[in-house]
């Protein structure tokens, strides 16, 4: 009985002293067990707990130049330890129920002992202290420099882009935001953004040299010009702002398509008259036909040339409605018109290529005013009657009722009937440098009634001669 009872004396004690040594074990981490750098061996999980929080450190990070890995800026996050490496130290303890008598722990998770959130909030607060550093540093540093192309005599040439050492501020602290995590490394190094040319211009260049080799076609009224563009885009700068060419070449061009074509104001004419007399004249002032608008039309065509089109139509044209040119002046004749002979002071009115009314006239007086204007017109419109009213020369002002008026141009002149002037005056030359008119075309009341009764709106007119004889 004896026996029996020490037994289980000793069966108790053994259970009570397993109990015991199991139990410490089971609640304290085993001897070589390390959590987040810190040695927590044989430590209860609450003084583990305190032992890691009592090591834990602020973490620094600096900001490193990419190219000579010199350190720029060093700065300390201000924050606490998270709680999340609790989880970590609570799946030891349960491994350690599994294995008691392990003198080392299994592998356990990578928990994140600095909350990522709260060193965010630390770095935001440090935000301009960087800006303002890297803003100094720039100051020393060379800026990038974009590309440039530069065309000369239609040949175009680039400048590279470089790239320089100044600090992208907004890049940088978008990258340490993204990138610094303390769980990383206490002492994290990220290099800093360097700013990028914002423009190569290698797909410009490309593209603007395969332009340059090209030709395009130009319509106008039915005439097609074929050119090379080289000759239109033949000085300017491309740039990241845009383009800028050298407006000259356009404007040389639009020219010499008036020049080669424009009937209206080109600077000579040549012209057969009903009697079949060849003459030569001035039509600066000339407004029959269409004219190309130089101005306008040069600043279209480059500007089509640069939106790479090749194949461009004439936008800015004066009296679209009239196709005469140089090219077609036979068609003038083919029509009803009216010719005026200043040197013999004569108008004739032709119909079917035939004259049906010739009629003496005044025409202008370089002392009274000016010489009527040589040249092709048009009548752009008639009114009857009219007052006109004008200066001349000698300062004094005229006001002339009139019964019928022909507008030829803008600026006044006018076949118009002259009940003022006398008869001797009409077809007389001589006398026109003293009793000529401000510069129209003075006709005797009944002739210009029955002239006025046959010359529509639109109808052309041609003056020639030599309107300062005299």
């Amino acid at each position: 009985m004896k026996n029996k009872k020490l037994w289980l004396v000793l069966v108790l004690l053994v259970l009570v002293i397993g109990g015991s040594y199991y139990g410490w074990h089971a609640t304290h981490f085993a001897k070589q067990t390390v959590v987040q750098g810190v040695q927590i061996g044989k430590l209860s999980y609450k003084k583990a707990d305190a032992k890691i929080s009592a090591n834990l450190k602020e973490p620094t990070y600096s900001l490193t130049d990419p190219k000579t890995k010199q350190v720029l800026y060093h700065g300390t996050l201000k924050i606490a330890a998270s709680h999340a490496y609790r989880s970590e130290l609570k799946d030891l303890l349960h491994q350690r129920w599994l294995h008691p008598f392990a003198n080392h722990a299994a592998p356990a998770k990578k928990a994140s002992i600095y909350d990522k959130k709260t060193a965010m909030a630390s770095l935001k607060k440090q935000t301009d202290q960087i800006d303002q550093t890297i803003e100094q540093l720039n100051q020393s540093r060379t800026a990038p420099q974009n590309a440039q192309i530069t065309v000369t005599d239609g040949t175009a040439s680039l400048k590279k882009a470089v790239a320089g050492n100044q600090i992208d501020t907004a890049a940088t602290t978008a990258k340490l935001a993204q990138q610094l995590d303390p769980n990383t490394t206490p002492q994290q190094k990220i290099s800093v953004v360097l700013k990028k040319p914002a423009w190569t211009g290698k797909s410009a260049y490309a593209d603007l040299q395969k332009k340059l080799d090209q030709k395009f076609k130009y319509t106008v009224m039915g005439k097609t010009e074929t050119t090379p563009v080289k000759d239109v885009l033949k000085s300017g700068q491309v740039t990241a702002a845009g383009n800028k060419f050298d407006l000259t070449p356009s404007l040389n061009y639009i020219h010499q398509i008036n020049e080669k074509y424009a009937l209206a104001g080109a600077s000579t004419a040549n012209f057969t008259t009903v009697q079949g007399q060849k003459v030569s004249f001035e039509n600066t002032q000339g407004t029959l036909g269409w004219q190309l608008q130089e101005y306008n039309e040069g600043q279209h065509l480059q500007k089509e040339l640069l939106a790479d089109k090749l194949e461009i139509t004439a936008k800015n044209i004066n009296n679209t409605d009239q196709k005469f040119d140089k090219t077609n002046l036979d068609a003038v004749k083919k029509v009803n018109h009216i010719e005026i002979d200043l040197t013999n002071e004569q108008l004739y009115l032709v119909e079917n290529n035939k004259i049906v009314q010739q009629t003496p006239v005044n025409t202008g007086s370089p002392k009274v005013n000016i010489a009527t204007p040589t040249g092709y017109y048009y009548i752009k419109w008639r009114k009857a009657p009219m007052t006109m009213r004008g200066t001349s020369n000698d300062g004094s002002k005229y006001s002339s009722y009139v019964p019928q008026a022909m507008d030829l141009t803008d600026d006044g002149i006018f076949i118009h009937s002259a009940p003022w002037v006398p008869k001797t005056t009409f077809g007389n030359p001589k006398v026109r440098y003293q009793q000529g008119s401000n510069g129209c075309i003075n006709v005797a009341p009944a002739a210009m009634e029955k002239l006025f009764a046959r010359s529509p709106q639109g109808m052309p007119v041609i003056v020639y001669g030599d309107g300062l004889a005299s």
